[in-house]
């Protein structure tokens, strides 16, 4: 091995010996200090402008960081003005670094180089855009940046820098008197990972912390059919193209989610060549996956496709087949398959994929790694993480802790993941940056230890309020660990967004971190720490406003009194004004004054930051409450439902006058406005049920004048007068069945809400539309009334009631006057309700869901 390197080393013209002519020497080292004169040398030019671009920035961050720590202030210059008679600092592809020998294909992917030599340095790493494309690109993570790496790297190790946040705040400098390089010193360095993309912020903190972009690959998001076939090209001329949905006479080939009839050879085709369109564009990773929520066609061809009845096994089937053909004719080439929803599993049918293929894991589980170690996969995984996002139950608050962030960290490159797509990261730098810190480092190096990578956070960020800013985020982390385990458990609680804040943030937790913050705030002197706490600050009193509300929503709850009302009302208030404050007149959120590219403030959009996220997330009552309307009505929100008695029907149930017959023992069920206001046309309906359906008879104000076009079946009912009617059979306002129909026929929409279990499925905790019921409604128009009959199965529901049991429910109606009838310009929509929403305004609130007792 000692002959090899020399061998190598003399090859390469860098064998050097120990001494350093015309620098300050000590036996075996280079010493750079105030005095010495170097210049920081970038190449005249590269195949795209953009890398010069960007490796000119990567110039002028060494020659901040030299001046930062030991006051030199070394020029920065392109190679063909560079002075002879100085040393050099050399990045990238420098006709220097060629006079080495070293060759421009010596570096892959982003693999990078470190040489010193007779007191000059070599920064090199491959520079290039990932696509090889000529065309300059604004987005660092548009190109392959090998001696930014290394830059990072050398600043790391030699001049003690730290890459804490994103942007110049983020950076920390410390003072030194002199940098000591070993002489002959030569460092090969090649990432762990590959490919790390998804959620990017700021080139050198991503640089710096595992996060530097996707390199070759080309990935589509996690759906690749979106783009190889799209609806948008393909609905109307090839509707075969799509898949065959719905049951018994009710199927169709629907483009609706742009699912697709795989078995069709022209959509294989299509499948196939969007993989070569991508990899002949310079990729030389194209990702392969199916649609979001993948709903199966179910067509003969597609029933027998790959001779299984398992839908994830027809995918995993022709996925490996287009792979195979790939191979074929792009043999140095690769395709990515994604492991997702349907394909979750590795295969059954197979065991062994072709030489070209890399999988893209969605769950990446110890039991996961163990499952895939029984198939052959030539070029590992890539993993798509839902670890942050404020699509998590947690939203815009804190999720992870440092703990949790190095064993996953650990776990994946034991396993040799060779990417990471995060799918969302980042938007809480205030709370979270130790997490990230601790993320990217252990991913860098998994034999570090996370405690001291911890500590070297707290020490660089806070420095004099290091002891109490540790006790901050100590309490934080040791709290938040109660998420971690809920979440393995997959408790229920993990999904309730109230009842695990609730449980994270109470009051002795809250009471310690602003005491620790307040101190170090008072204590804080470094303009870079007091930049860093104001972050914390804003993110904190975010997180504690919400933590209060669940607090005193509690207690209004257990005691709906007018004093417990306006002590919560007070806090939301104060929300409402906080949130307000991010944003400008426009609505544009304001990002803190010296720091660019935070998603906590760049990219929450208002009404998600008001429910505190999406999917999971989002907390209506009583984030959403109409504050000034709650202070003046008398009403105490929630305190009471209306409850109505179901009676059991004597005879047949048909749309007829609901006055007389089976009819004129139900009671009669009154809409007022959403929130017990006025509305111009009014609604009453009653229920009845038998052994087999729920029967729902409607009377509502309807001029006869008005005229409505059908929507069709799943169509967007809801944008004309309409009823609603949502349904939870098991009565505990999780789960809910959604109906709506309107005065015309063929018009109506139905989905289940909250049945999909499975939280990487986009339809989980949203409505599901692919169900569908056998339930009907009948109409009649006359003398300005609309009367409807629903029916609906209890077959659809799969529960069939008992005497005494209580169902929550509401119905509404949706007032939709066009303009100029009943002098107004433009469609005035009113919306009423049998339970009224104070708190949401919505028919969807399962809070204000009413009670059905069955007779």
């Amino acid at each position: 091995m000692k002959h090899f390197t020399l061998a190598l080393a003399l090859c390469c013209g860098l064998f050097f010996c120990g001494c350093q002519s015309g620098s300050p020497k000590e036996k075996g080292t280079l010493v750079i200090h105030a005095g010495s004169r170097y210049q920081i040398v970038y190449p005249d030019r590269s195949k795209n402008p953009g890398t010069t671009r960007k490796l000119k920035e990567t110039a002028e961050l060494l020659r901040k960081a030299f001046k930062e720590t030991i006051g030199a202030d070394f020029p920065v210059v392109q190679e063909s003005r560079r002075s002879a008679g100085r040393k050099s600092i050399f990045l990238g592809n420098t006709r220097a670094l060629k006079a080495k020998g070293v060759r421009p294909l010596y570096f892959k992917n982003f693999d990078f180089r470190i040489w010193e030599h007779r007191g000059n340095i070599y920064l090199a790493g491959s520079d290039r855009h990932r696509f090889n494309s000529s065309k300059p690109d604004g987005s660092y993570k548009a190109y392959i940046l090998g001696t930014t790496l290394a830059s990072v790297f050398f600043l790391e190790k030699f001049l003690d820098v730290r890459f804490l946040y994103p942007g110049e705040p983020g950076i920390d400098f410390v003072r030194k008197k002199e940098i000591r390089i070993p002489v002959a010193y030569k460092h090969k360095g090649s990432p762990n990972l590959k490919h790390a993309t998804g959620r990017n912020y700021s080139f050198f903190y991503d640089y710096a912390n595992s996060n530097f972009g996707a390199g070759t690959l080309k990935s589509h998001g996690g759906h690749s059919y979106y783009r190889a076939v799209p609806e948008k090209k393909y609905a109307k001329s090839n509707p075969e193209y799509f898949a065959l949905q719905g049951s018994g006479k009710q199927k169709k080939r629907s483009s609706t989610g742009n699912h697709l009839c795989i078995s069709n050879k022209a959509v294989q085709r299509l499948i196939y060549q969007q993989v070569i369109d991508s990899l002949d564009g310079g990729a030389e990773i194209s990702e392969l996956a199916q649609t979001d929520g993948y709903i199966p066609c179910l067509c003969d061809g597609c029933e027998k496709y790959g001779n299984t009845s398992d839908q994830g096994e027809k995918l995993w089937i022709l996925h490996r087949d287009i792979a195979k053909k790939v191979l074929k004719a792009r043999p140095d080439k690769k395709v990515m398959i994604i492991s997702y929803g349907p394909t979750v599993n590795p295969p059954k049918s197979f065991k062994e994929f072709p030489d070209n293929v890399m999988i893209e894991l969605c769950r990446y589980t110890p039991e996961s790694f163990e499952a895939w170690s029984k198939v052959k996969v030539p070029h590992g995984f890539m993993v798509y993480i839902y670890n942050w996002g404020y699509y998590n139950t947690t939203g815009l608050t804190p999720k992870r802790t440092p703990a949790f962030a190095a064993e996953q960290a650990r776990l994946f490159i034991k396993n040799k993941v060779k990417g990471i797509y995060r799918c969302g990261f980042g938007e809480n730098f205030g709370l979270e940056a130790p997490t990230y810190y601790v993320y990217g480092k252990i991913l860098e190096d998994p034999a570090r230890n996370e405690l001291q990578v911890l500590d070297e956070f707290y020490r660089r960020a806070f420095k004099e309020c290091y002891a109490p800013m540790k006790v901050f985020y100590d309490t934080l982390f040791e709290r938040l660990e109660i998420y971690t385990k809920l979440s393995q458990a997959k408790a229920a609680a993990a999904v309730n967004p109230r009842v695990l804040l609730s449980m994270i943030y109470t009051a002795d937790l809250l009471d310690v971190m602003e005491k620790q913050l307040a101190r170090s705030e008072a204590m804080a002197k470094d303009p870079k720490v007091k930049k860093r706490l104001e972050l914390v600050r804003i993110e904190f009193d975010y997180t504690k406003n919400l933590a209060q509300i669940l607090s005193f929503y509690t207690v209004y709850r257990l005691r709906p009194t007018r004093q417990n009302l306006n002590v919560l009302l007070d806090a939301v208030e104060a929300r409402n004004r906080m949130i307000d404050s991010f944003y400008d007149a426009k609505g544009k959120i304001k990002v803190p004054a010296g720091w660019k590219g935070l998603p906590f403030f760049e990219f929450i959009p208002k009404r998600m930051m008001r429910t505190n996220g999406r999917l999971r997330a989002p907390i209506e009552a009583p984030l959403t409450w109409d504050v000034e309307l709650l202070r003046k009505i008398k009403t105490l929100p929630g305190s009471t439902r209306p409850r109505m008695t179901v009676k059991k029907a004597k005879g047949a149930v048909t749309l007829s006058d609901f006055n007389k017959g089976v009819w004129a023992a139900a009671p009669w069920q009154k809409l007022n406005g959403i929130q017990l206001g006025k509305v111009s046309e009014q609604t009453r309906f009653k229920m009845l049920y038998d052994d087999e359906n729920l029967y729902l008879a409607v009377e509502t104000d309807l001029p006869d004048k008005r005229k409505h076009s059908a929507f069709g079946v799943d169509g967007p009912a809801w944008k004309a007068d309409c009823i609603e009617v949502v349904l939870d059979p098991a009565g505990r306002r999780d789960n809910y069945y959604h109906f709506i129909y309107n005065p015309v026929p063929g018009s109506s929409y139905d989905a289940a809400v909250g049945f999909i279990e499975d939280v990487l499925d986009p339809r989980y905790n949203k409505a599901d539309t692919s169900w569908n019921g056998s339930w009907r409604y009948d109409s009649k128009r006359s003398g300005n009334k609309w009367y409807s009959l629903m029916t609906v199965p209890f077959a659809d529901l799969k529960v069939k009631p008992r005497s005494g049991m209580i169902w929550t429910l509401n119905v509404g109606r949706e007032i939709q006057v066009p303009p100029g009838e009943k002098g107004n310009p433009k469609t005035l929509k009113e919306l009423a309700l049998w339970s009224p929403s104070f708190e949401s305004l919505s028919f969807h609130d399962k809070d204000s869901f009413g009670e059905a007792v069955f007779e």
